[in-house]
């Protein structure tokens, strides 16, 4: 788990005497993710996110210079301020603390004798070490899921770390901000995940991988996993509005596992997961719901399924390129609508004998009479693959 402003403050209260002046347990819970010592408040516009600030009071000189700081550290959805009392302000004005309150924003004293640098230095310390305790977590996490049986160590890691009795489960998600914004907006959506897992008392970790967000979850309830990824989602939606298509996410749940080894397992059914939900625009997809496209997803190599693709249907497409004709999607209407020539001639506007004739042409171009199960099964795959490939229209969609 990430350093929370609450740990921060557990750890920094007694050594530099700080006070909480105003809080609420949810902000506290926030990931920090560094501090900063600044009189102006425009340094603001640079944070990333979670940052705390701590200040002498020299450039606000007064209450109301201090309320246009809080009033912008608020805007800016920073983790907090800490005031140097004694100096240049020596209490924190009411309206000040009245304001934190109102929305959520934690506000601390810490006295004019306690060194402010060391304060910041003490604290970037802490945070760094948490970065790198949780980089080390994610590599020995990569490493057990691409080599189960053999990462060692990095098993023994994971297990020091984790209650392997409560078991695991990944979600996978992919987010799609604008190239422009790609490395604020990636770090943004980390935050998130890590705000919507902290008020949860299991461990977890947050990582990225294969350009995709991996949050392991150490507990296998799935109706714990729905509603931690369902307040993921209601975070973007209040925060971007829903319809904002550049930054749209997709979550993938995978299988829970009983035991750290078979964290490869959750993995990849996350990953089929994830992959349903971006092709067919669904913000939530769960493995265990997918059906028969659990196989189809779970095959991680495109070019053996474009393979497939073309050695069933390349008589129907080099006819289609040589004349013109649409009997590959006349094909596919077919076998969706389990034969009924009249459907096929009502969805594509033609007439019914003209589809039959057709058929008829198909079944000689594939040596195939389409007349069973059996022999329709191989084209069914051809279609779906190619769906899942985008080289094909979903008509089911």
């Amino acid at each position: 788990m990430a350093l929370t402003l609450r740990e921060l403050y557990n750890e920094m209260r007694e050594r530099f005497h700080l006070r909480c002046l105003a809080s609420d347990n949810d902000a506290l819970d926030h990931v920090v993710t560094w501090v900063h010592l600044a009189e102006d408040v425009s340094i603001a516009d640079f944070f990333w996110g979670n940052e705390l600030l701590v200040t002498t009071g020299y450039g606000a000189k007064d209450a109301a210079g201090l309320m246009r700081m809080v009033q912008r550290l608020n805007e800016t959805k920073c983790s907090g301020l800490v005031i140097n009392l004694g100096k240049y302000i020596t209490e924190a004005p009411e309206e000040v603390i009245q304001f934190c309150e109102k929305n959520r924003m934690p506000l601390f004293a810490m006295p004019w004798e306690f060194s402010v640098t060391a304060f910041v230095m003490a604290s970037c310390s802490r945070i760094d070490q948490s970065n790198q305790d949780m980089n080390r977590l994610a590599r020995a996490a990569i490493s057990v899921i691409l080599s189960p049986n053999a990462a060692g160590t990095d098993r023994e890691r994971l297990l020091d770390y984790f209650d392997n009795d409560a078991g695991y489960q990944m979600l996978v998600v992919f987010v799609e901000v604008p190239e422009s914004d790609r490395r604020l907006g990636i770090r943004r959506a980390e935050l998130r995940f890590h705000t919507a897992l902290n008020k949860w008392g299991f461990q977890y970790l947050v990582f990225t991988y294969e350009q995709r967000f991996v949050l392991l979850l150490n507990q296998k309830d799935i109706a714990v996993t729905e509603e931690i990824a369902h307040t993921v989602l209601d975070t973007y939606r209040a925060t971007y509005g829903y319809e904002e298509q550049d930054l749209r996410i997709s979550i993938g749940i995978g299988s829970p596992v009983k035991d750290v080894t078979k964290l490869d397992a959750a993995y990849y059914s996350a990953v089929s997961a994830v992959r349903r939900a971006q092709l067919t625009h669904t913000d939530l997809v769960l493995f265990r719901d997918m059906g028969f496209y659990k196989l189809l997803y779970s095959i991680p190599d495109d070019d053996l399924m474009l393979d497939y693709y073309q050695e069933v249907m390349t008589p129907l497409l080099e006819h289609d390129r040589r004349h013109g004709s649409n009997y590959k999607e006349t094909l596919f209407r077919y076998l969706l609508h389990d034969g009924s020539l009249q459907a096929v001639a009502d969805e594509m506007y033609t007439h019914r004998n003209t589809v039959n004739y057709r058929m008829g042409r198909i079944r000689e171009l594939l040596g195939n009479p389409l007349a069973t199960h059996s022999d329709c099964l191989p084209y069914l795959l051809a279609y779906h693959i190619a769906v899942i490939l985008k080289i094909q229209d979903d008509y089911e969609a």
